[in-house]
């Protein structure tokens, strides 16, 4: 049977436009979002004693092996979807790739509708409200207010959740120029940051904060919260350890880049880039600001906040939550600079959108164009070279989302998105340990670097083998430590579980279909598709 009866056509119809820079700004984009907000915060209370640059360089070093595999995987198979879809069914089995490909797309459906609103409500309203409450702006401060309810989340998040999808339907070369104009002003963010909290000492912040929220004000937001319980223990190892899942997380992105791997030039050498190079921007920002943030406003006071927002906030002193926006709000007074941290927030969130706009139209195109999904949203616009039709259905499910998020909360609050996460990404290290013993003819025409071995094994089956460890190992850490992204629960695996069925059973479903239309889809499973 040739390619065009296994196949919808002979071209997918995507272009390579993708360069390094691309490939590293997508990479860093899809790590940082509006969510390293309350990172830093988070990461003190949860874990007290916690030294976050160790915390992000260890996760960092860690991750180093699962970043490589995506490279190996996807200089092997570099097609849209690659890395989890197309290496699991063209190398374990069909059902398989859909149905952890499923699951994955299925969260970042819901994650793009959830950074929608808080990219609204923490990125710009938080800001915002704190800059009202500094400069005693009751206009501000109800507008602020207004962005954080329901209403205002849903009607700014669909705009946003609109707008990137008219970028997305628009090419890769609007998306390129707009990611990178974008790239510029959230950098520019952190580096206003970084200046603003690196030439502020400690003495000065806390006159500051006395003359803002009451004399002696600093010093009595760490008397509660000692008085309260909280303390600081010696041990900063132990906390650091238990750190990982939620600092990889603010890491999670370094490999998105094989999900459009269709689309990147120079794939194994831009992926490898990509990894390596998102990781130490991401964990340099991170790990500088974190530090800065000790040492000018007093880790004692930072933590003691925290602790009292979250586990006493009848005691917690300010109408603002303990983040870093709402500290550089309160120690700057001009408002040019505030619109410029708010616009980097936005940036980072615009990114993180990008990020599940792709990887959620890509897996729905790659589905499509293997007959395992509706062939109709396989179409790809000739003017554009994009895949419209999947775009617009993310679009859709997302501002669907949204609406629950926003104003029905508490359908989707008992499913932990993050757990689902893991699980979508788990098995993508199996088709890397079997693939040198089940597909030898693929393996011998890979790349040099993806037919590497150590000691006769595969390097490609080891680091698949170590992906799944270390993701295993994170699943199984966060699921004793509740501490870290929230309870598993019945509703949680049951979601899971549901989704990975769901997503098998949708394979077997188009199969039996096109059977009857004289199609054997299993066909197109045995070969990589075409360009």
């Amino acid at each position: 049977m040739s390619k065009t009866k296994v196949f919808l056509r002979e071209a997918t119809g995507l272009v390579r436009e993708f360069t390094a820079l691309d490939a590293i700004i997508l990479a860093t984009g899809a790590m940082i979002g509006p969510t390293w907000i309350p990172l830093f915060a988070s990461e003190w209370f949860l874990f007290p004693g916690v030294n976050i640059p160790a915390s992000f360089a260890l996760c960092a070093m860690l991750s180093l092996g699962m970043g490589f595999y995506y490279v190996l995987i996807t200089g092997i198979m570099p097609r849209s979807g690659s890395g989890g879809y197309v290496a699991l069914s063209r190398v374990i089995h069909p059902a398989l790739g859909m149905a952890m490909s499923f699951t994955f797309v299925i969260v970042n459906l819901l994650d793009c509708a959830f950074i929608a609103n808080l990219t609204v409500t923490v990125g710009v309203g938080g800001p915002l409200g704190a800059y009202g409450v500094l400069t005693k702006d009751a206009g501000l401060q109800s507008f602020a207010a207004n962005l954080s309810t329901p209403t205002g989340g849903f009607i700014l998040g669909t705009v946003m959740i609109i707008v990137v999808g008219l970028i997305m339907i628009a090419g890769t070369r609007v998306l390129r120029r707009v990611n990178q104009v974008a790239f510029v002003l959230g950098t520019l963010g952190f580096l206003v940051i970084i200046a603003i909290v690196g030439a502020l000492t400690q003495p000065q912040f806390q006159a500051i904060f006395d003359n803002f929220a009451g004399a002696g004000a600093y010093q009595n937001m760490i008397s509660t919260a000692h008085t309260a319980g909280w303390g600081i223990p010696a041990d900063w190892v132990t906390p650091t350890l238990l750190s990982l899942p939620l600092s990889w997380f603010g890491l999670l992105g370094f490999s998105y880049n094989t999900y459009w791997s269709g689309e990147v030039r120079r794939v194994t050498r831009n992926m490898a880039l990509s990894v390596v190079l998102s990781m130490l921007f991401t964990g340099f920002f991170f790990s500088t600001i974190a530090l800065l943030m000790g040492q000018s406003f007093g880790l004692d006071f930072l933590t003691s906040a925290g602790y009292l927002f979250n586990a006493a906030p009848a005691k917690y002193p300010l109408s603002v939550a303990p983040w870093v926006n709402t500290w550089v709000a309160i120690v700057n007074s001009s408002p040019i600079v505030n619109v410029i941290l708010i616009i980097s927030y936005v940036c980072w969130g615009y990114f993180l959108l990008v990020s599940y706009y792709m990887i959620a139209s890509r897996h729905i195109f790659a589905w499509s164009f293997d007959r395992a999904f509706p062939a109709a949203l396989a179409e790809v616009s000739e003017r554009f070279h994009t895949p419209v039709r999947a775009v617009v259905l993310t679009a859709v499910i997302s501002v669907v989302a949204l609406m629950f998020f926003a104003f029905l909360p508490m359908i989707l609050a008992p499913v932990n998105l993050t757990f689902i996460l893991i699980v979508g990404l788990m098995l993508d290290g199996l088709a890397g340990v079997a693939l040198p013993i089940t597909k030898k003819h693929l393996f011998e025409s890979a790349p040099a670097i993806s037919k590497k071995k150590i000691a006769g094994i595969p390097l490609l089956s080891i680091l698949g083998a170590y992906s799944i460890i270390f993701i295993g190992f994170l699943f199984v850490e966060s699921l004793y430590n509740p501490a870290v992204i929230g309870p598993f629960g019945t509703a949680t695996g049951g979601t899971a579980i549901a989704l990975v069925i769901i997503g098998a059973a949708i394979y077997f479903i188009m199969k039996a279909y096109y059977a009857t239309k004289g199609l054997d889809v299993s066909l197109a499973f045995k070969e990589i598709p075409p360009e």
